[in-house]
């Protein structure tokens, strides 16, 4: 006869940890999602671009200090970003710019391909200031016209990014 008690008790302990885990991703996510819809679309878009460079630092980090998975894994945290923004550029709308966004974009990807696929922290320090100046242009929009441009649904007039809820 096996002692089912301990193995029991073990497995209602490690439940419990996983449903307070999910619980508090629940939360994260209910008080994500509320900080997210209450932004314009260049706030958005600024935490976007915040979030590819914050990425791309854990990925060079990793990389100098030879952690092969947090490297990859941050390369393609980055790379999903620039992914998504790719598939919301609306080129009817944002014509030439919207086509120089998706050029920067695609370098962007196989930048940071090649970067992982290497582990060389220069091609990640080489892509940054592109990043950082993306960034940099969205929030230098003014105030005043970060709202002029809606997410989809919206009644004004539609951006050359078409960011979709």
């Amino acid at each position: 006869m096996t002692d089912t008690g301990k193995e029991g008790t073990t497995m209602a302990a490690n439940a419990y940890q996983r449903s307070a885990y999910r619980s508090t991703s629940t939360v994260n996510q209910a008080y994500r999602s509320a900080e997210i819809e209450g932004l314009s679309q260049r706030d958005l878009l600024v935490k976007l671009f915040e979030g590819i460079e914050r990425f791309l630092g854990l990925a060079r980090s990793a990389m100098e200090a030879k952690q092969i998975e947090p490297a990859h894994e941050n390369c393609i945290k980055a790379r999903a970003i620039i992914m998504e923004l790719l598939s919301t550029l609306n080129f009817e709308q944002g014509g030439d710019i919207a086509k120089q966004l998706r050029d920067l974009y695609l370098y962007l990807l196989s930048s940071i391909s090649e970067a992982n696929l290497r582990k060389d922290p220069a091609m990640i320090t080489a892509i940054l200031p592109v990043v950082t100046t993306l960034c940099s242009a969205w929030r230098d929009i003014p105030a005043e016209e970060a709202n002029t441009t809606s997410l989809p649904g919206g009644t004004q007039r539609t951006s050359l990014v078409n960011l979709r809820t």
